[in-house]
């Protein structure tokens, strides 16, 4: 079978249909463990911010006068940076798991097709993993 790629039809690449959707399951296996990471490094951010809170409490009123925290707007800007930008990435790489189920199902119902064309993105994640692939060969 023949994967080509739907921005530059010239690439393509061929897969038999067992190596074909084992590569996109790899795939979707990657991004998983792509957004569990990303969530264990706002997991981690929390906690750090959580502890940073408890110490200022636990301060006596004269310590929390010397001690400095930063403003609030400092603190907003930070949660950004930490959490709200990974956040809008997890949602990113869920999008790109949605495509490739999207390409998985429409190869089950076209199972015939000698040729499938994908999405750029997808096919850029193939030929990377084939590389890789080929690399540990």
């Amino acid at each position: 079978m023949i994967v080509r790629d739907d921005f530059n039809q010239k690439n393509t690449l061929e897969y038999t249909s067992e190596d074909y959707i084992t590569s996109l399951n790899r795939v979707i296996n990657e991004k998983e463990k792509e957004i569990e990471l990303i969530r264990n490094k706002i997991s981690k951010y929390e906690d750090k911010k959580r502890a940073e809170e408890a110490f200022y409490r636990s301060l006596s009123p004269v310590r929390k006068f010397f001690a400095s925290k930063s403003p609030s707007h400092h603190q907003a800007v930070e949660y950004m940076v930490h959490v709200k930008e990974r956040l809008k990435l997890i949602d990113k790489i869920s999008q790109r798991i949605t495509e490739v189920e999207q390409a998985i199902d429409d190869y089950n119902e076209h199972q015939s097709d000698q040729e499938i064309v994908l999405s750029n993105s997808i096919f850029e994640e193939l030929k990377i993993l084939r590389e890789m692939e080929d690399a540990d060969s």
